[in-house]
């Protein structure tokens, strides 16, 4: 099995993203004799935590993967109960990860973070989740080498796009961004309209709206 060698604060992940072009599976319900999680659980919440412990997440990373991840499982639960063929648990798994290629751990390398995501998700054994996590960034609709195809990889998207520190609007989302980014700008302006095309579809003939999203939490 390949695996992600990091190396001090600058760690380099040395695989390729090209070794995993075959469909991989989400392995099964596994636990150490400690009972740590180290294979797909149902409480994918926890997995991810482990996850998080192990590539370092720094508080406001973990406080945005939860948050995104509880989004994008809420969604694909409300399009599976409409009769849509989706695989609630890897979309789930994604979106708490799609970030992971952020980590500290991954310091110095200049790939970018969601190439590194989907890198290190491969590396990791889940390879469902690969492209769901490499096709989340707000710039990645106006390419279509990165564009967002399958149902799932949108559910992923628009989880990201709706969810910052807390739930916001799309609009709200991409000002927060582009802030963060100024350079970016231009690029996040024009996704906008892509995204909003994307919500709209996956909430069509769901039982609520976007702007009731943040209600169905929990």
């Amino acid at each position: 099995m390949m695996r992600a060698f990091v190396s001090g604060s600058a760690g380099v992940l040395s695989v390729s993203l090209g070794a995993f072009t075959g469909k991989g599976r989400l392995p099964t319900v596994s636990r150490t004799v400690n009972g740590e999680l180290t294979y797909l659980s149902t409480d994918l919440a926890a997995l991810a935590e482990s996850y998080f412990r192990r590539y370092a997440y720094p508080d406001f990373l973990r406080t945005h993967s939860l948050l995104v991840g509880r989004i994008a499982r809420v969604l694909a639960g409300a399009r599976s109960a409409a009769g849509d063929d989706v695989d609630t648990q890897a979309i789930g798994l994604a979106a708490y990860l799609h970030d992971i290629g952020r980590s500290p751990l991954l310091a110095g390398d200049v790939r970018e973070h969601n190439e590194l995501s989907a890198l290190v998700l491969a590396a990791e054994g889940l390879l469902e989740c690969v492209e769901l996590a490499r096709r989340h960034p707000v710039y990645a609709v106006l390419d279509p080498h990165t564009a967002p195809r399958t149902l799932a990889e949108r559910i992923v998207y628009l989880a990201d796009r709706r969810g910052g520190l807390e739930v916001l609007t799309i609009e709200e989302r991409s000002a927060e961004v582009a802030a963060r980014h100024p350079r970016y700008a231009a690029e996040i302006d024009r996704s906008t309209p892509v995204a909003r095309a994307i919500e709209r579809e996956i909430f069509a003939g769901l039982p609520f709206g976007p702007d009731e999203l943040g209600a169905h939490l929990g």
